[in-house]
């Protein structure tokens, strides 16, 4: 969906007060190269800020700071962004297990192995879920324990490093803050409810 029209799906969500995650394309095989849908800083800005004003509006009683940038959990700080390579894994039908679901393809295991997860964290061909302290650009950045840099595979794709901040930096960075915003907006209206 391009960003402009996620006001109105965001207003429709909230009117059926249904989950949703609000997370930036991911490549894959079965889709777009980056090339071609490469996220135009201003425009993603510019819809996101307006989805968040229709949130404003209709602010739901539960927590949406886990939910509303690219898998940025803000309720709590961590050092990497998922559990790739170190506490996740992805079955195929087939039994074969691979780092990532975007990633499918890359078996580096399969339900045979008495210990895929210890096969998972070893290898070191494929994508790296570095810790955000390892990643140039985030080191210093206030931000850094909420974004850990974004997602290791869309870094790798856009700039073929993972020790580097996410292309979608900027995007991060004008766009946490309202998430904050709006978290405490949401506290402050349904703490006067509960008293």
């Amino acid at each position: 969906m391009q960003a402009e029209g996620l006001p109105e799906l965001i207003e429709w969500i909230l009117e059926h007060n249904l989950p949703f995650s609000l997370n930036f394309y991911r490549e894959n095989e079965l889709s777009a190269s980056y090339e071609d849908l490469q996220l135009e800083e201003s425009r993603v800005i510019e819809g996101m800020l307006a989805a968040f004003k229709v949130i404003e509006l209709k602010l739901p009683n539960r927590s949406l700071l886990g939910s509303l940038i690219d898998r940025a959990n803000l309720s709590s700080p961590h050092k990497r962004t998922c559990g790739v390579g170190q506490s996740y894994l992805v079955f195929d039908y087939q039994g074969q297990i691979a780092k990532c679901q975007m990633q499918l393809h890359k078996t580096v295991s399969s339900v045979d192995n008495q210990d895929p997860l210890t096969v998972v964290r070893q290898d070191k061909a494929g994508i790296q879920n570095l810790s955000v302290e390892e990643k140039e650009g985030c080191r210093t950045c206030e931000w850094k324990y909420w974004c850990t840099g974004g997602c290791p595979l869309a870094t790798f794709k856009a700039t073929g490093r993972y020790d580097i901040q996410s292309p979608n930096c900027n995007i991060y960075k004008a766009l946490y803050p309202e998430a904050v915003r709006l978290e405490g907006l949401r506290l402050l209206k349904y703490s006067y409810l509960t008293k």
